[in-house]
């Protein structure tokens, strides 16, 4: 089968010879189609472009410099007027395209999911509302670390799985508005994902007997996302503070005890070996692969104490009343690599769902993310673009979501671009974008074609711009 790319000014006309591929590459193929008309019909306003531009941003070799250039790309078959378009007055549904990327990894074996924080700098930008100040840990001035820059803040979800690799497929993508605490906007993303795992059979029993699991960082609330998904059919973990203080449930009250019950037994606190008690679980993990041997130990019944910050009470807790407490389990581990300090954990989850193994190489997992906030920045343009609002950045990191899952779906399809000093092994996803342009003729598209239009009269002579409006950095909200 011969397909021709038309000719623009940087590509000329020119035969790609592929193959239709047979079996369960068929069949892979046949789930990218419908993932590409499951995609499309959650862009509600200027579809056609925004699909388009996702197609583009895929075709597009090497590093995106600007949005203008995604107009240069045979695929996208409107000019670059209609790009700026589409970001300002498109609009996606999220809660349909959080179902349908969520569809993608709702079978996987064993759902692991990793929840982080990164942000979009916007220095230079003083018309740009809703700036806040942020963390950005990919500046270092004088080997102290990251700094702190203008800039929005975006908190994504995506499916790391548990076998290492650099893929980490997005899930949901939402911007932490100024103001807001991410640990809030963490709970409509978790909340968002179990109803569509829910709506699959995958979680609980449906996959397996396998709970899926949330990992966040450490600058998240183990109390606050732990007390809010009990009972709940999904385990959270949070990593902890090597300083943190643990406390155990208190032991049981003596007959004709007067005074109010204890709610707090003995403390354990991380840093002070002193104050442990024996653990109740233990794992010892050899080494193998190059990997230095690992020793995992878990405290069960522990909690830690109640959240001090009012934004971040306890679901349930009612003034004048007892504040109720989120009991979990401490996780330990510990490699024998000396350049490797000990992680502490907290989990929580239902009842007989806890499983050691799965627990802290689901954790280790959650770095995976890491990987995917890189590649976003650096080959898919996602913080590239100089948009003027928010709302533009959300909409641009929708696509930039939409386009990372095409390389996931498509990594079977594309013929392996490994370069000579390459690794061979499982594509990474810059091997396979380099490769999707070749596949992209086989999926076709559900965008219609352009409509034949004119250019608009522009601005009416001797009327002239104004001042566009200058916004104030915002402070965020505490963290913790």
């Amino acid at each position: 089968m011969i397909w021709f790319l038309p000719q623009n000014l940087i590509t000329k006309a020119v035969a790609v010879s592929v193959s239709v591929p047979h079996g369960d590459l068929a069949h892979q193929l046949r789930r990218l189609r419908r993932f590409r008309r499951a995609v499309y019909s959650a862009f509600v306003v200027w579809p056609d472009v925004l699909f388009e531009m996702v197609d583009a941003l895929l075709c597009h070799p090497g590093r995106l410099e600007s949005l203008p250039y995604l107009s240069l790309e045979p695929v996208l078959r409107r000019g670059h007027g209609s790009v700026y378009a589409a970001l300002d007055k498109g609009r996606i549904d999220a809660a349909v395209l959080v179902g349908v990327l969520a569809e993608v990894v709702a079978r996987s074996a064993g759902p692991v999911f990793a929840l982080d924080c990164s942000q979009w700098p916007r220095p230079d930008a003083p018309t740009s509302p809703e700036r806040t100040l942020n963390y950005d840990a990919g500046k270092d001035v004088g080997g102290g670390g990251g700094v702190v820059t203008p800039g929005w803040w975006f908190q994504w979800l995506a499916a790391t799985g548990t076998s290492g690799s650099s893929w980490a497929s997005p899930v949901s993508v939402e911007r932490v508005p100024a103001g807001e605490n991410h640990n809030v906007v963490a709970i409509g993303q978790i909340e968002a994902l179990l109803q569509h795992l829910r709506a699959d059979g995958v979680s609980g029993a449906g996959a397996g007997g396998q709970v899926p699991i949330v990992c966040a960082d450490g600058d998240y609330s183990p109390v606050y996302l732990g007390g809010r998904f009990t009972g709940e059919q999904v385990q959270i973990v949070v990593r902890l503070r090597k300083d943190a203080v643990m406390l155990a449930d208190p032991p049981p009250r003596e007959p004709g005890t007067i005074g109010r019950p204890r709610v707090h037994g003995p403390r354990m606190k991380l840093s002070d070996p002193g104050t442990w008690h024996d653990p109740d679980q233990y794992l010892a993990v050899p080494a193998r692969d190059g990997h230095a041997a690992v020793s995992v130990s878990v405290w069960h019944e522990m909690h830690p104490r109640p959240s001090e910050s009012p934004a971040l009470r306890e679901p349930g807790y009612q003034l004048g009343h007892a504040r109720p407490v989120t009991r979990g389990s401490v996780v330990w581990v510990c490699s024998a690599d000396p350049a490797y300090p000990p992680m502490w954990l907290f989990w929580t989850g239902p009842e007989g769902s806890f499983d050691l193994d799965r627990v802290w190489r689901a954790y280790l997992r959650r770095y995976d993310i890491e990987h995917l906030f890189r590649f976003l920045k650096q080959y898919l343009a996602w913080t590239r673009p100089r948009v003027h609002g928010p709302e533009q950045a959300l909409r641009w990191s929708q696509l930039v979501a939409v386009a990372y899952v095409h390389l996931d779906l498509g990594r079977e399809l594309v013929t392996d671009q490994r370069l000579p000093w390459e690794r061979g092994g499982t594509p990474s996803p810059l091997r396979v974008k380099r490769g999707f342009r070749r596949l992209h003729p086989q999926l076709g598209t559900p965008a219609n074609p352009p409509k034949p239009s004119q250019p608009g009269p522009g601005r009416p002579p001797g009327r002239t711009s104004t001042p566009a409006t200058r916004h104030r950095i915002i402070r965020p909200a505490a963290k913790t």
